[in-house]
Formats: structure tokens, sequence, C-alpha cells
């Protein structure tokens, strides 16, 4: 779908703004959830892994492409509709995709994301998107809109898989009997710095419940797999889960989905079940491993780093509830 707030045809403003974001292609390699490849170029990354996707997404409507125009100014939205968070939360959930600019007039960003947000949605709406900590034009012009940041992510990732040893303590892979419990994990040990328990958008019941929603779909197949202790006669106080990996460019590419640990009785578990799945990945000749934490999150960061991620990017997610 396309919309545009000037008097230029549909195909003519598509035609621009696929222009726009093609010449714009190596600085938007920042952009990319891969952006921390270093071995492959800027250009590659970003036409890859993000612009074409992008005008695919657009040419087959999954997504939609709004312009705002204004004293000889353009501002490009790409966003989306999600269905299932929409039904879940009763109320219209959308993502911006991109935000993007022919100029460099912060204001005119500002007035632009306001224009949109008056056109587009409508009482109740949830709008909500991630921004490279590169994006220094379009986080100045969040400044003077109704977004307000709500997480700051840390993004790392992990090579490490031919030296990885098996757990320490056993681990195995949770099944449907695993639910009830997992669930019950997952929205006890609430991290108030995630994205949902974060954002004023959200009541801590309604962030609770997502979380044990989230973990129960997880095992049910939304993940590939989701590890939890093993201990006899203990039922499971924690998991982990990722995703089988994926092949991008040329590399073996996996990330881990959610994980919540009641460290109450057993300490240091989470460090346990990463080994269990960076073994099960292993064997699925993995070659990265890829997972997010916000940058308030310590003891996270620090499992991370002590099994040998590295800090790959930072991004910035930021929310509008027009209620």
């Amino acid at each position: 779908m396309m919309n545009t707030s000037d008097s230029f045809s549909p195909e003519k403003r598509l035609n621009e703004f696929n222009g726009l974001l093609l010449s714009r292609a190596r600085d938007l390699s920042y952009y990319s959830p891969y952006s921390f490849l270093r071995t492959i170029s800027h250009e590659r990354l970003s036409r890859e892994t993000f612009t074409e996707p992008l005008i695919g997404s657009v040419a087959s409507g999954r997504s939609s492409l709004s312009a705002e125009f204004r004293a000889g100014k353009t501002t490009w939205f790409v966003w989306r509709d999600l269905p299932w968070d929409s039904d879940y939360f009763r109320r219209r959930v959308v993502r911006i995709e991109l935000i993007i600019s022919d100029h460099e007039d912060a204001d005119a960003v500002a007035g632009a994301v306001n224009r949109f947000l008056g056109r587009f949605t409508s009482p109740g709406d949830y709008v909500s998107m991630t921004v490279p900590c590169e994006d220094l034009l379009l986080l100045r012009g969040l400044a003077g809109t109704g977004f307000r940041l709500v997480e700051t992510r840390l993004n790392y990732y992990f090579t490490g898989f031919e030296s990885a040893q098996s757990p320490l303590l056993p681990v195995r892979m949770a099944v449907a009997d695993d639910i009830p419990v997992l669930r019950d994990v997952a929205m006890r040990m609430r991290n108030r710095f995630d994205r949902v328990h974060a954002d004023p958008a959200f009541t801590e019941e309604e962030a609770d419940s997502y979380l044990g929603t989230f973990a129960e779909q997880s095992v049910r197949g939304f993940a590939d797999m989701v590890a939890v202790p093993d201990l006899p006669g203990v039922k499971p106080f924690g998991f982990l889960a990722a995703g089988n990996p994926e092949r991008i460019m040329d590399l073996n590419i996996a990330k881990l989905v959610l994980a919540a640990v009641d460290n109450s009785e057993h300490r240091g578990w989470m460090f346990h079940l990463l080994g269990g799945i960076i073994r099960e990945l292993k064997m699925k000749n993995t070659d990265i491993l890829t997972t997010i934490t916000q940058a308030s999150n310590k003891p996270a960061i620090r499992t991370w780093e002590k099994a040998g991620f590295l800090l790959g990017f930072v991004t910035h997610v930021y929310s509008y509830s027009n209620k």
C-alpha cells in the first residue's frame, strides 16, 4: 500500500523511495541485523539483509509505504500491522520498519512523524520501532514526537562453536508437560527492563501474561528448542529457547529467543542452559548465535560475555501509545 500527503502519483513516489533507499544502501548497513559481520561489505550486508527485503515487502503488500511531504522535504515510512500481537493485546499493534528522509532537518522529521501518527493511528493503537544508535537524525527527530524510549538493546553474537564444551550440569529439551511450570517461571521472574515491562503502555499484569504466553508458545513450536535443567526429582525452574540456524550470506546463523530462570534455590543455571543450547546448535553446524539483552541487564550481560559472546551493535526501542 502506498500513501502520500502530496499530489504526486503513488507510482512516482514508490520509484522515488526505491531510488533513495538504494542510493543510501551502504549507509543503511547499520539497519542490518547482521551488521556485526566485519568480513562482509557494507553494501552487500545492506542489500541482501535489509534494503532488498524491505523493497520486496512493500512490493508484495506485506508492508505499507507512506510519504510525508512538506516544503520540498520528504520523509518516508515503511510499516506493517502485527495481527498476532493485535489479537493478543486487543488493540491494533503496528511496527515501523524504517523512517528515512531525503534531508537532514530533524525538526522536519519530527513534524513528519507527528503527521504520520495523526493520519494512520486511532485511539487505542500502539506503534513501536527499533532504531540503530547510529541513526542520529531520526533519534533527534523522535525527541519532538509522541514516541518514548522504552529499551536500549545490546545485540550480541557468538562464534566459538569449535571450542565449545558440553554443559557442566545436565540439560534436556522441554516437552509439553513442562509448559505450566515454565509459564509460571516466565511470569514470576519478570525483567522490569524488557520491552513490555518497561513500557507504561502495558500494565504489569499484561506484561507478565505476555511473557508467560511467549514461553508456552516457544515450547509448542515458536522456538525450535527450549533447554531446561535436568535434575532428578526437580521441576524445571528455568528455560532458554532458541531457533535453528538459517543460511544467511553463506553462514548458518541461529538466535536465542527467550530466557527466564528462578535462581532462588539453584544459582548460575542460565550459563548451563546456554551451554546446552550451544551443544545442540553445534550439532547443527551453526556458525553464529545471536542474542539481545537490555543495557541495564547486568546479570545477562555477564552471562553472555562469560560464555564468549561479543557485542555486535546497539539499538533503541521506541513506542507510541494512542490512548
